[in-house]
Formats: C-alpha cells, sequence, structure tokens
C-alpha cells in the first residue's frame, strides 16, 4: 500500500511537471514567434518609403539587418533578393505572402523556404508603385533560444522530480502509519489523523452508550452479555464498512489511473468516481459527528425563532435536481410555522426525512411537506407515495446504519444514518415522531410540537 501511494504520488506529480514544462515552453516559443512577426512588420514599415524613393539601390547600399529582403515586381518577377540569385529564382506571384499583399495591400505566411530550405516565416507589403516587399526571417533563430531554455528548464523539472519523490515517500509513509495502527475494536483518543480524532472519540462513545442502553434494557446477565457483543460487533462493522468502501473505491479507481489504463477521455469519469466517493466519506462523517453531539446535547448552536416553512422551502430547492432525475413532484402545503430552537438540527431532521422520500420513491411520484400552526401545536409533515416500509422494519429504522434492503443500499445511496438523525434531532427539539408506512403506498413521517409554540407573535 505504501508503494502504490508513493507511486501515484510520484506520478501525479511529475506528471503536473511535465504538464508544466510543456506548456511553459509552448507559451515561450509562441511569444519568441509572434515577437519575431511584430518585428517583421516594424522593419518593412522602415524600409518601404526609402524603396519607394530610390527603388533597388536603396536595398543594395542597406547595411544588414538579419532579416532576409525581397523586392518583387507587379507581375510577380524578382528584381532583389538579399540572400539568394535572383537570375535564378522562379517568378513569386504565386506565392501566398506575395498574392496577398497585390490584393489586399498586405500578407503573410510560413513554409519551408524553397532556395533556403529552412522553416521561414514571410511577410510583405505592397509599395505605392506597385512593387511587393517581403521580409522573411528564418524560424532556427526561435528554435535557439527555445533550446537554450530547454536545458535549465529540465535540470529544474529533474531537481523538482527527485524532491517530490523524497516528500512522496516521506508522505506516503505518515498517511498510512495512523491508519495502520488503528483498531477499531479498541479506539483511543490518540489514533489516526489529527482530522479525525473527533470521529473516534465519537465512535468510542456511541460504542459506549450501546453498552449503556444494553446494560438498562437486559436483566439477565447471559442476555445481556450475547446482546453487548452482537451490538458492538455490529456497529464496529458497519461502521469500518463504510469508512473503508468509499476509501477502497477511492484507491482503486486512483491506480487504475496510476497504471495507464484508463484513456484521456475517460479520465474526467474516473475523476468524478472518486469525488462521488470522497463526498460519501464526508457526508458519513458529518452524519456520525451530528449523531454524537446530538447525543450528548452539546450541538453549537443558539436557540432562536424559527420559520419551519421557510426552512422546507430552502431544503425542496436543494432536492430539486435528484428529484427532477425521477420525475417526483416536490409540493410545500399549509402556512408559515414557527418553533423555538436551533435552525441547523431543524434543517438536518426536515432534509433527511425529504431526502429519504425522494430516494426511496418510484418514478413520477410525489413527496407533498405539509405543515400545521394553530393553539394546539405545531404539526410538520412529509409524505410520499413511494415503496413504503415492511412492518416488521418499522421500529428498528431508526437505528444507526439500519437499512431495510442492504442489497440496494449503494444504488440508493446515503449513510445508512439519515432517519437517526431525524430521530435525535427531533428529540432535540422536543417534537414527537410518528410514522405510518405501508408497502407499495407510500410513507408518511409527522413531526409534532405540542403547545407554546404555535404563533409568530405569541
Amino acid at each position: 500500500m505504501t508503494k502504490r501511494i508513493f507511486r501515484s504520488i510520484l506520478w501525479v506529480s511529475a506528471m503536473v511537471l511535465l504538464a508544466t514544462l510543456i506548456m511553459t515552453m509552448g507559451a515561450i516559443y509562441g511569444y519568441l514567434g509572434s515577437q519575431q512577426k511584430r518585428e517583421l512588420r516594424d522593419e518593412i514599415l522602415y524600409l518601404a518609403p526609402g524603396v519607394e524613393k530610390e527603388g533597388i539601390s536603396y536595398l543594395e547600399n542597406l547595411e544588414t539587418t538579419g532579416k532576409r529582403i525581397t523586392l518583387v515586381d507587379s507581375d510577380g518577377t524578382v528584381l532583389y533578393d538579399s540572400e539568394a540569385d535572383v537570375e535564378q529564382m522562379e517568378n513569386h506571384r504565386d506565392r501566398p505572402e506575395i498574392a496577398k499583399a497585390l490584393e489586399n495591400g498586405e500578407g503573410e505566411d510560413s513554409r519551408r523556404s524553397d532556395s533556403l530550405a529552412e522553416a521561414t516565416f514571410y511577410y510583405a507589403k505592397r509599395l505605392d508603385n506597385g512593387q511587393v516587399l517581403r521580409l522573411s526571417g528564418r524560424e532556427y533563430q526561435v528554435m535557439a533560444l527555445f533550446v537554450n531554455l530547454l536545458y535549465p528548464i529540465s535540470v529544474a523539472c529533474l531537481l523538482m522530480i527527485l524532491l517530490a519523490a523524497f516528500f512522496a515517500m516521506r508522505l506516503s509513509e505518515k498517511i498510512l502509519e495512523p491508519i495502520n495502527r488503528l483498531d477499531l475494536d479498541n479506539l483511543k483518543s490518540g489514533d489516526g489523523y489529527e482530522e479525525i480524532t473527533p470521529l473516534v472519540e465519537k465512535i468510542r462513545h456511541q460504542k459506549a452508550t450501546i453498552v449503556k442502553q444494553t446494560l438498562e434494557a437486559r436483566d439477565k446477565e447471559e442476555q445481556f452479555d450475547a446482546m453487548k457483543e452482537q451490538m458492538r460487533r455490529e456497529f464496529t462493522a458497519n461502521v469500518s464498512h463504510e469508512l473503508k468502501t468509499p476509501l477502497t473505491s477511492i484507491s482503486g479507481f486512483a491506480e487504475i489511473i496510476k497504471d495507464g489504463f484508463v484513456k484521456p477521455e475517460d479520465i474526467p469519469g474516473f475523476a468524478g468516481k472518486i469525488f462521488e466517493e470522497s463526498q460519501r466519506l464526508i457526508s458519513l462523517v458529518n452524519d456520525i459527528i451530528n449523531i454524537s453531539q446530538l447525543d450528548e446535547e452539546t450541538m453549537p448552536y443558539e436557540k432562536e425563532k424559527i420559520d419551519l416553512y421557510e426552512i422546507a422551502e430552502g431544503v425542496l430547492k436543494r432536492l430539486e435536481a435528484p428529484a427532477k432525475k425521477k420525475n417526483i413532484n416536490l409540493q410545500l402545503m399549509g402556512e408559515h410555522a414557527f418553533i423555538e430552537g436551533e435552525k441547523h438540527i431543524a434543517e438536518e431532521v426536515l432534509y433527511n426525512l425529504c431526502d429519504n422520500a425522494v430516494k426511496y420513491n418510484r418514478e413520477n411520484g410525489t413527496v407533498i411537506v405539509r405543515l400545521r400552526n394553530d393553539w394546539e401545536g405545531v404539526q410538520a409533515v412529509v409524505a410520499d407515495n413511494g415503496i413504503g416500509i415492511p412492518r416488521e422494519h418499522q421500529e428498528r429504522v431508526f437505528e444507526r446504519f439500519y437499512r431495510v434492503d442492504k442489497s440496494h443500499s449503494k444504488e440508493i445511496g446515503g449513510t445508512g444514518l439519515g432517519l437517526s438523525i431525524v430521530k435525535h434531532g427531533a428529540a432535540y427539539l422536543g417534537a414527537d415522531i410518528d410514522m405510518d408506512s405501508r408497502p407499495g403506498e407510500g410513507t408518511v413521517i409527522s413531526l409534532t410540537w405540542k403547545g407554546g409554540n404555535a404563533k409568530e407573535g405569541s
């Protein structure tokens, strides 16, 4: 694993450096070529008045400019050339730059010179007497500058690759060290990266909570031990699976790209898969942390007056894209309903309810959010006409990582913590949960705040 990460980091570094080198040299080459073209235009503007006034004698007495100068008559006959014998030169009327100059007043072209056998850039200008003055610059001069720059840049890139190899080795070892040391059965605060230390602490707390709940629920010591072991293994297995599955996918896609088995046009698709798995991992970490904070009642938010109608509008707006894929109709009904609580938690609760209603709905289905606000209290209802939940599973759907149909969990998506967040969030907000679900007909989940929160002005 260390070697794979090392090779991946080094390969990416080398490709980035190579791409940077190519783009840099391309930019330099393009700039030098453009600069040469501008020089030819400027020089021909300088020479034109003298040629028009004195003719060939002006060119014959001209000190060398480092550029090839050619004077062509209006019929294409070469009258003067600074580097070739005009007697042996063919008619130039069909030369692209000459033809353009005769027609439009000026013209340019790049090609290999027939007389000099070198790659050359030509710029021609028609004079007032109908003749055409042409200057040309040999591209080997640009290439010479290019080659002179290539060596120092290549040396610098080589040094950078060696430096990248050193840091890649150190980094790959450092990345894997805490992961290899991580023991999900005996979690400690210092295990893993600093960034995942809160997750480790929350997992350990969740395990302790499971043990405590099991102790309170079972009277017989034998039943308690069996339940404790079962729940510990299930939780550990779920966390391990949910963490390792996206990491394995990310590693696999990266290795395929690194080994060169992917066509360049397919790389964005693989990168998209890596991004999706990363988002899945981030969602899992955030959900576990949210549940743990709800358990401990340590949410970093202050209570305020919340308009559930506005929150529901925002939630349905966020779900428009996934709903559109299944042609699901999203509806918001009722009136503005106010409660006292933490806005972020209320958003999480409503979002997870609506998200589940979309995920587990059928094509062309409907999701309705209805809000009621009267003297009895406040009620938020999320209803769908989706696949429903079998009765034997209804008591367990609010448990962490519990899925009714595990075989389709990856296809549907999610972390398996959505309804658990709903349960803990509702309790934190002081709401009662009621669920009515029938297989093949749909599910209705209600959140009720009884008394004291009913009216905005109360």
